[in-house]
């Protein structure tokens, strides 16, 4: 709806008139402690742990998102915040602090930390071997809502080539046919990262411990993801796995962003749509993750991703389903992706 041209500048004269109190306020808000609901004031601290995050209101969780900007001011100096907004899937649900990186336009959530259980119980369906359920604990970060956009991947001057994997008709599609160092190359001209492993796990269960991010019914992801479906191409469906008896609106292609439902943190396509790379090389969870980050570090000379994608089942898109690669495999491969991140350390 355009604004018509009176009421444009009227607001254009009162912007200008209030310009200098309202940089005032701005500068002065990040320092406004956090209240609970009771007008307590709540430590930056809480952001250490999901489970108390999970207790506070609106006011809290807005005021907490100035205290970490004021608390990691370089981490933020990308970000605009923009809202606080509530989110639930799964039988859980948070008030997010939601952001906008200015470089590139995506919008992120400001996701607490935590001590979660990484990998799968040993009875769940399609398990594998290398799922071992195992502690992890995580420091807060920002997290792309969505994954990288045409539109974003655009914006960013960069060498990392796309090879073709993308598919065409709107900017609003995820970037795909990139190799991992393709996102390394483009998250380090953007001042980014993307998710460590235990990173994209936990924001996916976003506090789940279910198969999916809304629950143990795969019947579900027909409003929470894009994956194999009825539309599929027919020597798909003839492959077992790959595709279920439903119809999710999408055949052999990604959709938009945000064209399903989100999880409790507010992220799309955490199942289906793009497999989604991860930061470190593929380990045997044998090998411990580093607090904070969860990083695994080292080079095994294998990559991974995670999230399933348009061309797989159900059980390729489990919130604990692990996708190895060979390190240099991918460029030109529609089916993989990332969503960008943000590391905040305490």
């Amino acid at each position: 709806m355009r604004n018509h041209p009176t009421i444009f500048a009227m607001h254009f004269v009162a912007t200008l008139l209030a310009c200098a109190p309202a940089q005032k306020a701005e500068s002065t808000q990040d320092s406004v402690p956090a209240v609970d609901q009771l007008g307590e004031a709540v430590s930056l601290d809480v952001l250490r742990e999901r489970s108390e995050y999970a207790e506070l209101g609106k006011p809290a969780i807005e005021a907490l998102a100035h205290e970490a900007k004021a608390h990691w001011p370089e981490e933020f100096s990308g970000f605009t915040f923009l809202r606080v907004e509530r989110f639930s899937a799964g039988e859980v649900a948070y008030w997010m602090s939601i952001w906008s990186h200015r470089k590139t336009g995506l919008e992120f959530a400001l996701v607490p930390g935590g001590r979660f259980q990484m990998g799968s119980p040993a009875n769940e369906a399609n398990r594998r071997a290398d799922e071992l359920q195992h502690w992890v604990t995580l420091d807060p970060f920002l997290i792309a809502r969505t994954e990288c956009t045409q539109e974003a991947w655009a914006k960013i001057a960069t060498p990392a080539a796309i090879e073709g994997g993308s598919f065409s008709g709107s900017d609003q599609l995820p970037v795909g046919g990139i190799s991992p160092l393709d996102v390394e190359a483009w998250c380090s001209e953007a001042n980014l990262t993307f998710p460590t492993e235990a990173q994209w796990e936990y924001m996916c269960r976003a506090g789940t411990t279910t198969t999916w991010a809304m629950g143990d019914n795969k019947r579900d992801l027909i409003q929470f993801a894009n994956i194999g479906s009825a539309e599929c191409p027919p020597d798909w469906i003839e492959m077992e796995g790959m595709t279920e008896p439903w119809r999710d609106g999408y055949g052999n292609e990604t959709a938009e962003i945000g064209m399903f439902e989100c999880n409790a943190f507010g992220l799309f396509d955490v199942h289906g749509n793009l497999n989604e790379w991860c930061r470190d090389d593929y380990f045997s969870y044998e090998v411990q993750p580093e607090k904070g980050t969860g990083l695994r570090p080292g080079v095994s000379g294998e990559r991974q991703a995670r999230g399933g994608n348009y061309a797989g089942g159900a059980g390729a898109a489990r919130s604990a389903k692990r996708l190895t690669c060979g390190a240099g495999t991918s460029a030109g491969n529609h089916g993989f992706g990332f969503r960008p991140s943000q590391d905040l350390a305490f």
